[in-house]
Protein backbone atom coordinates (compact mmCIF):
# COMPACT_ATOMS: atom_id res chain seq x y z
CA UNK A 1 0.00 0.00 0.00
CA UNK A 2 1.73 3.44 -1.13
CA UNK A 3 2.13 5.93 2.12
CA UNK A 4 -0.43 8.48 2.16
CA UNK A 5 0.65 11.79 1.00
CA UNK A 6 0.14 14.69 3.33
CA UNK A 7 -2.40 17.52 3.13
CA UNK A 8 -1.42 21.14 1.95
CA UNK A 9 -2.45 23.06 4.60
CA UNK A 10 -3.11 26.96 5.00
CA UNK A 11 -2.77 28.56 8.38
CA UNK A 12 -5.28 31.51 8.45
CA UNK A 13 -4.13 34.62 10.71
CA UNK A 14 -0.31 35.67 10.41
CA UNK A 15 -0.28 36.49 14.20
CA UNK A 16 -0.38 34.86 17.90
CA UNK A 17 -2.32 31.74 17.73
CA UNK A 18 -1.23 31.49 14.18
CA UNK A 19 2.06 30.60 15.44
CA UNK A 20 0.85 28.51 17.51
CA UNK A 21 -1.09 26.57 15.07
CA UNK A 22 1.89 26.12 13.28
CA UNK A 23 3.64 24.83 16.14
CA UNK A 24 1.09 21.92 17.09
CA UNK A 25 1.26 21.41 13.13
CA UNK A 26 5.18 20.14 13.37
CA UNK A 27 4.21 18.55 16.39
CA UNK A 28 1.95 16.23 14.68
CA UNK A 29 4.45 16.11 11.76
CA UNK A 30 7.35 14.48 14.36
CA UNK A 31 5.04 11.43 14.72
CA UNK A 32 3.64 11.31 10.92
CA UNK A 33 3.96 13.70 8.08
CA UNK A 34 0.59 14.53 7.71
CA UNK A 35 0.81 18.11 6.67
CA UNK A 36 2.66 20.08 4.14
CA UNK A 37 1.83 23.74 5.24
CA UNK A 38 1.87 25.89 2.19
CA UNK A 39 1.77 29.44 4.35
CA UNK A 40 -0.73 31.57 5.85
CA UNK A 41 -3.06 33.98 4.43
CA UNK A 42 -4.04 36.99 5.97
CA UNK A 43 -6.48 40.16 4.84
CA UNK A 44 -3.55 42.30 5.90
CA UNK A 45 -2.29 44.11 2.62
CA UNK A 46 1.27 44.63 4.13
CA UNK A 47 1.58 41.59 5.31
CA UNK A 48 1.43 39.75 1.68
CA UNK A 49 4.84 38.49 0.31
CA UNK A 50 6.71 38.55 3.63
CA UNK A 51 7.31 35.35 5.61
CA UNK A 52 6.13 34.20 9.22
CA UNK A 53 7.97 32.19 11.01
CA UNK A 54 9.52 30.92 7.78
CA UNK A 55 6.58 30.50 5.70
CA UNK A 56 5.27 32.53 3.23
CA UNK A 57 1.76 34.82 3.48
CA UNK A 58 0.08 34.62 0.17
CA UNK A 59 -2.59 36.83 0.85
CA UNK A 60 -6.09 37.00 1.12
CA UNK A 61 -7.44 33.62 0.76
CA UNK A 62 -9.62 34.57 -1.96
CA UNK A 63 -6.49 35.48 -4.21
CA UNK A 64 -5.01 31.80 -3.92
CA UNK A 65 -8.16 30.23 -4.19
CA UNK A 66 -7.94 31.82 -7.80
CA UNK A 67 -4.19 30.93 -8.06
CA UNK A 68 -4.06 27.18 -7.29
CA UNK A 69 -5.82 23.93 -8.32
CA UNK A 70 -4.53 22.06 -5.23
CA UNK A 71 -7.37 20.92 -2.88
CA UNK A 72 -6.60 23.07 0.23
CA UNK A 73 -7.05 22.51 3.82
CA UNK A 74 -6.92 25.12 6.77
CA UNK A 75 -7.36 26.07 9.96
CA UNK A 76 -7.97 29.34 11.53
CA UNK A 77 -5.58 30.53 13.69
CA UNK A 78 -7.01 33.55 14.94
CA UNK A 79 -7.90 33.50 19.03
CA UNK A 80 -10.73 36.07 18.41
CA UNK A 81 -13.87 33.46 18.50
CA UNK A 82 -16.18 35.94 16.48
CA UNK A 83 -13.18 36.86 14.32
CA UNK A 84 -12.62 33.13 13.91
CA UNK A 85 -15.57 31.82 13.28
CA UNK A 86 -16.26 35.01 10.49
CA UNK A 87 -13.05 33.66 8.65
CA UNK A 88 -14.10 29.75 8.89
CA UNK A 89 -17.36 30.39 7.24
CA UNK A 90 -15.12 32.19 4.30
CA UNK A 91 -12.65 29.48 3.77
CA UNK A 92 -15.18 27.11 3.60
CA UNK A 93 -17.33 28.79 0.93
CA UNK A 94 -14.56 28.39 -1.37
CA UNK A 95 -14.36 24.61 -0.77
CA UNK A 96 -11.40 24.33 0.96
CA UNK A 97 -11.80 21.90 4.06
CA UNK A 98 -11.21 22.31 7.72
CA UNK A 99 -9.00 20.19 9.29
CA UNK A 100 -8.87 19.49 13.57
CA UNK A 101 -5.19 19.25 14.72
CA UNK A 102 -4.98 17.58 18.16
CA UNK A 103 -2.05 17.19 19.80
CA UNK A 104 0.27 14.27 20.42
CA UNK A 105 0.78 15.17 24.35
CA UNK A 106 -2.89 15.74 24.73
CA UNK A 107 -5.26 12.92 26.47
CA UNK A 108 -8.53 12.65 24.88
CA UNK A 109 -10.91 9.94 25.51
CA UNK A 110 -12.00 7.65 23.07
CA UNK A 111 -15.72 8.45 23.05
CA UNK A 112 -15.35 12.28 22.48
CA UNK A 113 -16.74 13.83 19.96
CA UNK A 114 -14.86 16.93 18.12
CA UNK A 115 -15.76 18.90 15.14
CA UNK A 116 -13.62 19.74 12.10
CA UNK A 117 -11.27 22.44 12.70
CA UNK A 118 -11.23 22.90 15.93
CA UNK A 119 -7.41 22.92 17.99
CA UNK A 120 -6.91 20.75 20.96
CA UNK A 121 -3.34 22.16 22.55
CA UNK A 122 -0.32 20.59 24.51
CA UNK A 123 -1.02 18.47 27.45
CA UNK A 124 -5.31 19.36 27.39
CA UNK A 125 -7.40 16.79 28.78
CA UNK A 126 -10.80 16.26 27.27
CA UNK A 127 -12.65 13.60 29.40
CA UNK A 128 -15.29 10.97 28.35
CA UNK A 129 -18.36 11.79 26.12
CA UNK A 130 -17.80 15.75 26.02
CA UNK A 131 -18.44 17.06 22.70
CA UNK A 132 -16.26 19.83 21.29
CA UNK A 133 -17.79 21.80 18.45
CA UNK A 134 -16.26 22.76 15.13
CA UNK A 135 -13.18 25.54 14.81
CA UNK A 136 -13.29 25.48 19.17
CA UNK A 137 -10.07 25.95 20.86
CA UNK A 138 -9.05 23.80 23.96
CA UNK A 139 -6.23 25.37 24.26
CA UNK A 140 -2.55 24.31 25.78
CA UNK A 141 -3.17 22.81 29.81
CA UNK A 142 -7.06 23.51 29.99
CA UNK A 143 -9.40 20.60 30.81
CA UNK A 144 -13.09 19.43 29.73
CA UNK A 145 -14.57 17.84 32.25
CA UNK A 146 -16.69 14.66 31.70
CA UNK A 147 -20.02 15.61 29.89
CA UNK A 148 -19.35 18.91 28.93
CA UNK A 149 -20.72 20.53 25.66
CA UNK A 150 -18.65 23.14 23.88
CA UNK A 151 -21.01 24.52 20.90
CA UNK A 152 -19.03 25.62 17.73
CA UNK A 153 -16.11 29.02 17.53
CA UNK A 154 -16.02 28.67 21.61
CA UNK A 155 -12.53 28.53 23.46
CA UNK A 156 -11.27 27.38 26.98
CA UNK A 157 -8.06 29.53 27.18
CA UNK A 158 -4.37 28.16 28.83
CA UNK A 159 -5.20 26.65 32.11
CA UNK A 160 -8.96 27.17 31.95
CA UNK A 161 -10.74 24.32 33.77
CA UNK A 162 -13.93 23.11 32.81
CA UNK A 163 -15.65 21.01 34.87
CA UNK A 164 -18.54 18.35 34.55
CA UNK A 165 -21.70 18.89 32.55
CA UNK A 166 -21.17 22.51 31.72
CA UNK A 167 -22.73 23.94 28.63
CA UNK A 168 -20.57 26.74 26.67
CA UNK A 169 -22.34 28.09 24.35
CA UNK A 170 -21.36 29.64 20.54
CA UNK A 171 -18.23 32.09 20.85
CA UNK A 172 -17.70 31.37 24.37
CA UNK A 173 -15.26 32.06 25.75
CA UNK A 174 -12.91 30.91 29.58
CA UNK A 175 -10.12 33.13 30.26
CA UNK A 176 -7.02 31.61 31.18
CA UNK A 177 -6.69 29.75 34.76
CA UNK A 178 -11.05 30.45 34.67
CA UNK A 179 -12.83 27.69 36.38
CA UNK A 180 -16.63 27.21 35.82
CA UNK A 181 -18.38 24.88 38.61
CA UNK A 182 -20.25 21.38 37.76
CA UNK A 183 -23.64 22.15 35.94
CA UNK A 184 -23.12 25.79 35.05
CA UNK A 185 -23.15 27.19 31.64
CA UNK A 186 -21.58 30.20 29.72
CA UNK A 187 -23.89 31.94 27.31
CA UNK A 188 -23.53 32.17 23.57
CA UNK A 189 -20.68 34.69 22.87
CA UNK A 190 -20.11 35.50 26.79
CA UNK A 191 -16.46 35.30 28.77
CA UNK A 192 -15.56 34.23 32.02
CA UNK A 193 -12.32 36.29 32.68
CA UNK A 194 -8.54 35.10 33.32
CA UNK A 195 -8.57 33.44 37.10
CA UNK A 196 -12.12 33.47 37.49
CA UNK A 197 -14.50 31.45 39.41
CA UNK A 198 -17.86 30.99 38.29
CA UNK A 199 -20.37 29.33 40.76
CA UNK A 200 -23.41 30.63 38.17
CA UNK A 201 -24.47 30.71 35.03
CA UNK A 202 -23.15 33.91 32.71
CA UNK A 203 -25.67 35.15 29.98
CA UNK A 204 -24.77 35.41 26.70
CA UNK A 205 -22.61 38.17 25.76
CA UNK A 206 -22.00 38.75 29.41
CA UNK A 207 -18.62 39.50 30.62
CA UNK A 208 -18.23 38.01 34.46
CA UNK A 209 -15.07 38.92 36.58
CA UNK A 210 -14.18 37.52 40.00
CA UNK A 211 -13.76 35.42 43.04
CA UNK A 212 -17.13 34.40 42.54
CA UNK A 213 -17.28 35.84 39.25
CA UNK A 214 -19.93 38.58 38.48
CA UNK A 215 -21.30 39.94 35.78
CA UNK A 216 -19.95 43.24 34.81
CA UNK A 217 -20.29 44.08 31.22
CA UNK A 218 -23.01 42.93 28.69
CA UNK A 219 -22.04 43.60 24.95
CA UNK A 220 -24.11 44.41 22.23
CA UNK A 221 -23.51 42.00 19.27
CA UNK A 222 -20.11 42.26 16.99
CA UNK A 223 -20.59 44.10 13.70
CA UNK A 224 -17.17 44.27 12.37
CA UNK A 225 -15.50 41.27 11.25
CA UNK A 226 -12.45 41.84 9.10
CA UNK A 227 -9.36 40.19 10.28
CA UNK A 228 -5.62 40.69 10.67
CA UNK A 229 -2.80 39.52 12.16
CA UNK A 230 -3.11 42.02 15.40
CA UNK A 231 -6.61 40.06 15.89
CA UNK A 232 -4.77 36.42 16.94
Amino acid sequence: MSEQMPKSLIIAGAGGHGREVLWLVKNINKQSLRYKVIGFCDDDPALKSTTFNGYPVLGRAEEIALETTTKLHFVVGIGNNELRKAVAVRLESLGWEAETLIDPSSVVADDVSIGAGTYVGVLANISPTAIIGRHAIVHNQSSVGHDVVMADFSQVAPGGRVLGHVNVGECGYLGSNAVICPSVNLGSHAVLGASSFAISDIPEYAVALGVPARVKIKNKEPSDLKFKANDS
